[in-house]
């Protein structure tokens, strides 16, 4: 399964206010089929000399949709995602106007030649723009696809190197902190708890991201007394079976 990260963008027509709700899911390789407007693929791998890669947008809906897509350079501090404008790879074109039906070739143009020194992550952010209706009244409902995608540096692929602990919020609330001091992200999906060699599910699908050499914490549903005296484990960037965190 590969990621990709959904808003539901709620706007109020009659006074043009605007809500964000983020959605994690975990989803296949093919076009997002949440709604009228599909992204395809979900995550992006560029080689340390691939120049630019492919992103497809289209409109399964009957009415014709405005879409934005811009790129950000992808950073974590604090144990949160920051994202930065940057020129370093390019949409083309960054917008377009999507009619019922019809599909259309993004290009995503690395602007630096030659391979990273280090990994590189960015994040590739496709809004779709409502159209301002004054006869619409009550809840218009827009999306906004934030994609993943990572430039890999000459050589082999750098890999992450996790360590997790269990951090108590009271006694209430339990959370995971990952952190990473390897040189490749890790992508953390189906985490789990093992105690005795027996491993009850934690979190279904995924559960978030942690670059190079950041530490990032997320809330758990279970009360700590549930998760003390055993090891967590998690399938890392795709990976088919769980892996012990240490």
């Amino acid at each position: 399964r590969s990621p990709i990260e959904v808003a539901l963008m709620v706007l109020r027509t009659d006074r043009w206010l605007r809500t964000l709700a983020w959605v994690a899911l975990a989803l296949p390789a093919s076009p997002c089929l949440a709604a009228s407007l599909q992204v395809s693929p979900t995550q992006f791998e560029l080689r340390p000399e691939q120049k630019a890669e492919a992103l497809w947008i289209s409109n399964s809906g009957t009415e014709t949709v405005q879409v934005q897509v811009r790129v950000f350079q992808w950073q974590q501090a604090d144990g949160r995602d920051q994202l930065t404008p940057t020129q370093a790879l390019l949409p083309s074109p960054p917008m377009q106007a999507l009619a019922a039906g019809q599909r259309q070739l993004i290009r995503l143009v690395r602007a630096e030649e030659g391979a990273p020194a280090t990994q590189q992550a960015y994040r590739v952010i496709v809004d779709e723009i409502p159209a301002y209706d004054p006869t619409r009244q009550g809840m218009q409902f827009v999306l906004r696809y934030s994609i993943p995608i990572v430039v890999q540096p000459a050589g082999k692929p750098p890999e992450p190197r996790l360590s997790a602990r269990l951090v108590e919020a009271g006694a209430a609330q339990a959370q995971l902190e990952v952190s990473n001091s390897g040189q490749g992200q890790a992508q953390i999906a189906d985490l789990g708890l093992v105690v005795r060699g027996h491993r009850t599910p934690v979190m279904d699908g995924l559960v978030g991201y942690v670059l190079p050499g950041q530490t990032m914490r997320w809330p758990l549903q279970q009360p700590p007394a549930q998760l003390q005296g055993g090891t967590f484990s998690a399938r890392i960037n795709g990976g088919s079976e769980p892996i012990p965190l240490p």
